[in-house]
This record gives structure tokens, sequence and C-alpha cells, in this order.
């Protein structure tokens, strides 16, 4: 079993990423995912954390939201609260986001909360 040590892993914030991919120009020079996940490696991420930092930067303007950790009953007393049963699932993600939750959190509570009531299938 192999022993990682704490000071081996680097870690960056998602302001650290846009910083050191905005000091390359990469929106102004259409730098792709490729290239900006390069970029993030030779300053220290890790794959993944290329992977992440750039997706959001490109396709998110670098802002990540969802700072918020909601639990199943949260998204489901919001979710009912706003009628979510006879919402597509586009709207009730977008209704999500506007409390701050990520994409991915909204995405995966909506499609909880659709499965759960047996709407998956259903705009």
């Amino acid at each position: 079993m192999a022993e990682y040590s704490v000071e081996d892993i680097t870690y960056f914030s998602q302001n650290e990423y846009n910083r050191i991919l905005d000091a390359y120009s990469s929106r102004a020079r259409k730098f792709g995912q490729t290239k900006c996940e390069d970029i993030l490696i030779k300053h220290g991420a890790s794959h993944q954390q290329a992977k992440n930092g750039s997706y959001v930067y490109l396709h998110h303007n670098g802002n990540f939201g969802g700072v918020l950790s909601g639990t199943k009953e949260e998204y489901n007393r919001l979710l009912d609260e706003f009628n979510a049963r006879i919402k597509s699932s586009q709207q009730c993600i977008q209704y999500l986001k506007s409390f701050g939750y990520s994409y991915g959190q909204a995405k995966t509570a909506v499609y909880n909360y659709r499965q759960d009531r047996g709407l998956i299938g259903k705009r």
C-alpha cells in the first residue's frame, strides 16, 4: 500500500486556476480544453484538477458556484415549493442554481427528485 504525504499534493482554488489561465490570455487566444489543462499542469495541478479547473474556466467563465451544500430534504422542499412536478428539468435546475447551488448539485438533485416521484421521462 503506497503512502502519500500531504506535501506531495497541490491544492488550487478556482480563483487560482482563473488567475493562471488569465495570465496566459487563454480566453482571448481561444485556447481549448487541452491547452488550458497543460498550462495548469505545468503550474503544479494534477491532471484531474487541471481538467476540472479548465472546464469551469472555459465553460462557466471561471465562475464555480455551489458554495452551498444541501441535503436531499432541502432540495426536495425547495422543488416542492417551486411546484417542480409540472416544470421542466432545466427550469428546476435553474431554480436551484438561483439559490447558489452549482449546476452539478442542482442537476443531481432534480434527477433524484424526479426519479423518486416517478417523473423521469415526463416534461
